[in-house]
């Protein structure tokens, strides 16, 4: 079974990119790195849309600096492949796996925000802490062009003293669990250094 990243969460995929930012040595809250780097990348699409239509891939750059730093790409693929899979797996395919995960993610992000550059975020009230390490920023997405409105959840984890986003839940649906029921049947039916050589070769073509 291929994964179809745009086709199925092509609406969470809109949200993780609003969350990049470089904490450097100052911590900055959950809801103040979601909001500067909603700052940073809406307003450069906003600015250069006409440009990134023709040619996308600065933008990819872009989205790749103030992504990667904050989502826990290390946790996602633990979770997609499981405790007793990932134990098993060495340390060169999962730097592969993941690699090749991001810049599917990073692409198809990038393009959804090119898509919904109109899109508004308005945080709501409601933000809490579960511990020291898990922060919970719930926020309401304003997508226009008659679409509806949908609430989304972002799980962010104290890592080394920069929150980074461990999942994402948009009306109910889960990220990391949506990308796990696609590619784990897909790993086990062909094993994961197929499905990763299938991922690096859509991430070049």
């Amino acid at each position: 079974m291929k994964l179809n990243i745009l086709k199925n969460l092509k609406l969470i995929l809109i949200l993780i990119p609003l969350l990049g930012v470089n904490c450097y040595a100052v911590e900055i809250s959950p809801e103040n790195v979601i909001k500067s780097a909603a700052d940073e990348l809406f307003s450069d699409v906003r600015q250069n849309k006409e440009s990134y239509v023709k040619n996308i891939e600065p933008y990819y750059k872009l989205v790749d600096k103030v992504l990667s730093p904050i989502l826990d790409y290390d946790s996602l693929i633990y979770q997609i492949l499981g405790k007793a899979k990932y134990k098993n797996t060495s340390s060169e395919q999962k730097e592969r796996f993941k690699l090749a995960l991001k810049d599917q993610l990073i692409r198809v992000y990038s393009k959804t925000i090119l898509e919904y550059s109109d899109a508004q975020i308005t945080f709501l009230d409601s933000n809490s802490k579960i511990s020291n390490k898990i922060y919970i920023v719930y926020t309401e997405l304003y997508i226009g062009k008659g679409k509806p409105n949908f609430k989304v959840n972002y799980a962010m984890k104290k890592t080394s003293g920069t929150w980074k986003v461990v999942e994402v839940v948009a009306d109910g649906i889960r990220l990391v669990k949506s990308l796990k029921n696609s590619l784990s049947p897909e790993i086990q039916e062909k094993g994961l250094e197929e499905v990763i050589n299938r991922l690096e070769s859509e991430s070049t073509s």
